[in-house]
Parts: structure tokens; sequence; C-alpha cells
């Protein structure tokens, strides 16, 4: 059995047209439908996951979560080429819909390349982690006076494309730039509370 692929999966919301939470749902009809897929999911059998989901998208041709489902079934199962070929035609199909666009991703990547070895019909935002990115986390933290989370700056990215960095990522590369005060009170690094450095703290002569 393959256990899974080699991607860092993390969280995203997608900042093109993506199904909703209530689409998701409507996928299974109720709780009988919903628990082989939790069961499989949790037992991590991907193979079952994807027979499972294939019979579902059959069934359901035109329901969108249901097409999404098998496509990320590939990519759990190490199937990366066919979970290309399959959401490519829902990607033509569905150009503006960010969940597809983001399997074909994890797909791609998996395989060692990156967005540009894909046509695509629209192209997706992928974001890397750099400086404009540590910018935007020192113009997001700026006016706040209270610190926020290495978490909650993590969310401003993830509503805005597919992220290729991690909030462990994230971290270290604030706890390294001395436009930051970053405090981590507990062993998880994406509850470290972070704060700009003002000019006051600056100027400040040691004692």
């Amino acid at each position: 059995m393959n256990k899974g692929s080699k991607i860092k999966k993390s969280p995203r919301v997608f900042p093109a047209r993506s199904i909703s939470p209530k689409e998701h749902k409507d996928d299974f009809d109720d709780f009988e439908d919903w628990e082989p897929y939790a069961q499989l999911i949790e037992k991590q059998d991907y193979p079952g996951l994807v027979r499972y989901c294939k019979k579902r998208a059959e069934q359901r041709p035109d329901h969108l979560y249901a097409q999404y489902n098998l496509g990320h079934a590939y990519i759990l199962n190490g199937e990366y080429e066919n979970a290309i070929d399959f959401m490519s035609d829902h990607h033509r199909k569905h150009p503006w819909i960010g969940n597809y666009q983001h399997v074909i991703l994890d797909a791609l990547f998996a395989l060692d390349k990156d967005e540009g070895d894909y046509n695509w019909v629209e192209k997706p935002v992928v974001l890397r982690l750099s400086e404009n990115i540590l910018d935007a986390c020192y113009e997001f933290l700026k006016p706040k006076r209270k610190p926020r989370s290495v978490a909650d700056l993590y969310i401003e990215f993830v509503m805005k494309g597919y992220l290729l960095f991690t909030e462990e990522d994230l971290y270290n590369a604030l706890s390294t730039e001395q436009r930051f005060n970053v405090e981590n009170p507990c062993e998880d690094q994406h509850l470290a509370k972070v704060q700009v450095v003002r000019k006051k703290e600056k100027n400040r002569k040691p004692l």
C-alpha cells in the first residue's frame, strides 16, 4: 500500500472560486456515506479511498466536490499522473476553481516539476517564502499593538494562494529577521507570538 505522497500538506483556502463547504457536505447524503470516506482516510487505506471516490465521481459526474475528492485521493495514493490527467478535464471546464488547480499543483511538485510545466487555462497563484512574504508580515503587524501568532500570519497567506512553505518555515524566517520580536511560549511553533520591533525598542540602550 502506498502510505501517501511526499508533499508537505498544509491547510489551504483557494483564491479563485472554491467549492463551498455546503457543496462538499452535499457530496455525502448522510453519515452513512461520509463514514466510509472518513474511515479510509483514518486508516490511510488510500487505494481503497481511490476506489470509493472513483465510484462516487462516476455516480455524480456533475458534482464538483465528488470530482475533487477523487483527484485528492489520487494524490494521497501517490498516483500523480492520474491526478493530473483526471483533474485536467475538470480544470478546463471550471478553470476558476482553485481546488482543481491545487490538486494539479500537488501532483506537479510531487513529480519534481513546478507550475510552469503545465498548460493552465487560468494560472494559479503560487507563493514561495521570500522577502516579499516577510515584508507582508511586517505591514500586517505594524499597525497592531498586540502580538499575533505565526498561525494567524500563515492564514493570511493561505487565503491568497498555494503555499510552498509551512508554518515552521515561516516561524524560522521570522525568528532570524531583526524587524520582528518572536516569542515561543510553548513547543508549538505555530502558536509563537510575533510583533514588529518598534523604533523605541531599536534605539533603547542596554543597561
